[in-house]
């Protein structure tokens, strides 16, 4: 039971009703407090019972008649009202309303007595109460004392208004109590959706602290000014009629309750804030001012080189040389007065210079020794790894042959069926592209290695781009596309590798034929200026090449990953292995949709 009482409490509905009871409260305590101030009702008469002791007695009724008595001792022109005996005298001249006219009267008097003394009157209930100086002569003697008929009808009065004001005032104790133990539980419990639960933020709770203040400090100065307005429908409004006092009464309500709302979001946000403990760092101002602090630290704490040893190393040499300069630049200054130790700073600077550089040169020293430690390992690791594929791809090629050979006896068994038939085709199918593939690593990896043999000649590009041409011609037949040949009519002569360089034009070729958009256009051009021969091949790509021109030189890259060729991803790769190796240049070029690739030679 007390578990499932535990997880009520961080129920949503909860939260919920919590809230909107905290914003009714709080409306209706802000109608009451507007209510009370514009009713006429005094307020003290909730902690004041008897209306003598009140301050509106003391600095009402008290004070101005006070000032009427006094006026007239002083002989200003005035009007003593009734409710009240006064008594007054220089010595000679005797001035009262009492019949007696005697001040022996004042003596036994129960009611409240004020008595004019040294210029002031003090008041027989409270020693506390000393009315201003009143420029009354210090040898005048006077009394005042209210009539009980006077007193008693205040009194009346009075105790009419705590009967209306007590239950209001308590009212208004229960709603703040209430809030506060409200406002108390929706603090704890927001932001988790059961005790010890994680914290979760809200949508608001994104937004850069300092913004949200200012939006909520925008807030406040509209509620301000529609506050001010709907007081002031409030004072107009008692002079007018009861309708239009409702209507500002309404306006008021109804803006404070949106506001208290507004306040109420406000301030879950920040509880959420403060608990995930990012009421400051999610202010812009924080970020900014964290930016520039962290930049300014950056330059000093070394962390740029926390991940090499060597350059945090060279660092820390540096910051303490400069700090050393720097505080010998200050003794320099402050010994120029003292001519023997004047050179001390300039000969220890000398020295710190020497201990600077000697450890400089070592940490460079130790950072080429693993530089070139590093350059041998990688080119160790490249090393293994064409040998790995040369001696894998060497020792696929016994089995492989076998499963051709046997496929290929399988496939003229006549007592074969049809659909077994059809298995045989597939396999003999992709072991000859297996074959392909393995002979395309081999070729690559020796060709990158460098461990090749070259058949160096004079060659005529333009025969051998008209060969390549020519074998191929039964697969551009099949194709759509319109092959655009520019060849010069001379010999284009160049010192490499027939058989290396007819298979870069195959490669080059079989990847037009497969990529190229079916209907357009393959330019191929030989071209021979000065002392270089060149060989253009362009084509418009049939799909999208979101690829770099590096990217699709990586070996087994493909550039459009959807499509449902048979390349392997290795066409491009031999080709330009193959270029480099027979001393031309390959150059690919990615633009739009325009797939260029440029082989250049030595003409000779």
């Amino acid at each position: 039971m007390d578990t499932k009482s535990k997880r009520f409490s961080y129920a949503l509905i909860f939260k919920i009703m919590a809230f909107l009871i905290i914003s009714i409260a709080l409306t209706t305590a802000v109608l009451l407090v507007q209510y009370l101030a514009f009713s006429g009702i005094e307020l003290e008469t909730v902690l004041t019972e008897q209306y003598t002791d009140s301050a509106s007695f003391l600095e009402g009724d008290a004070r101005s008649v006070i000032n009427d008595v006094s006026n007239a001792i002083s002989g200003n022109a005035g009007t003593i009202g009734n409710g009240y005996y006064y008594y007054y005298t220089d010595g000679v001249k005797i001035t009262t309303n009492l019949v007696s006219g005697d001040a022996t009267s004042f003596d036994n008097y129960k009611g409240e007595l004020f008595t004019l003394k040294d210029s002031q009157w003090i008041y027989n209930h409270n020693e506390n109460f000393l009315s201003q100086d009143m420029f009354v002569n210090a040898n005048v003697i006077g009394y005042i004392a209210f009539t009980t008929d006077y007193l008693n009808n205040a009194q009346n009065k009075w105790e009419a208004q705590r009967v209306q004001t007590i239950p209001l005032a308590l009212l208004l104790i229960g709603i703040v109590v209430g809030t506060l133990m409200l406002l108390v539980y929706l603090t704890v419990t927001i932001g988790r959706p059961y005790k010890n639960g994680p914290l979760m933020l809200a949508t608001i709770d994104k937004m850069p602290t300092d913004i949200l203040i200012a939006i909520y400090l925008g807030f406040g100065l509209l509620w301000a000014a529609g506050m001010a307005a709907s007081l002031n429908g409030l004072s107009m409004s008692r002079v007018f009629i009861a309708s239009q006092m409702m209507a500002a009464r309404i306006t008021l309500g109804t803006i404070t309750f949106v506001f208290i709302v507004i306040s109420g979001f406000f301030y879950l946000s920040l509880v959420r804030r403060i608990k995930a403990k990012v009421l400051i760092k999610g202010s812009i101002l924080y970020k900014f001012i964290y930016v520039i602090y962290d930049f300014f630290k950056s330059l000093f704490d070394g962390r740029m080189f926390s991940s090499n040893k060597l350059t945090g190393q060279l660092f820390q040499r540096q910051a303490a040389f400069i700090a050393l300069s720097f505080i010998l630049v200050l003794l320099t200054f402050v010994l120029v007065l003292v001519p023997p130790l004047f050179f001390l700073p300039p000969i220890a600077e000398l020295f710190i210079i020497y201990w600077y550089v000697k450890g400089n040169k070592k940490t460079y020293q130790a950072i080429d020794r693993g530089f070139n430690d590093s350059l041998e390992e990688q080119m160790k690791a490249e090393r293994m790894k064409i040998q790995l594929v040369t001696n894998v791809s060497h020792d696929l090629k016994t089995p492989l042959t076998s499963i051709i050979s046997y496929a290929d006896l399988l496939s003229k068994d006549e007592t074969l069926t049809e659909s077994s038939r059809d298995y045989v085709n597939v396999l003999i199918d992709k072991s000859n592209r297996l074959k392909n593939i393995v002979a395309d690593l081999f070729d690559l990896a020796k060709s990158t290695s460098g461990d090749i043999q070259l058949e160096l000649e004079t060659i005529d590009l333009k025969k051998l781009i008209e060969q390549t041409l020519a074998d191929m011609g039964d697969d551009i037949e099949k194709s759509t596309l319109q092959f655009k040949v520019k060849l010069p009519e001379s010999p284009v002569m160049v010192l490499s590798d027939g058989q290396k360089m007819y298979r870069v034009f195959q490669n080059l070729i079989d990847n037009t034929l497969k990529y190229a958009m079916q209907g357009t256009r393959v330019f191929i051009d030989l071209e021979s200026t000065g002392n270089k021969a060149s060989v253009l091949i362009k084509n418009t790509a049939g799909y999208e090449m979101d690829f770099t021109a590096d990217e699709i030189l990586q070996r087994f890259s493909r550039g459009d990953s959807a499509r449902t060729t048979e390349g392997n991803g290795l066409g491009l790769s031999i080709a330009e292995s193959f270029t480099q190796v027979c001393g031309g240049d390959f150059l690919l070029n990615v633009d739009g949709d325009l797939f260029k690739v440029i082989l250049q030679f030595d003409a000779i």
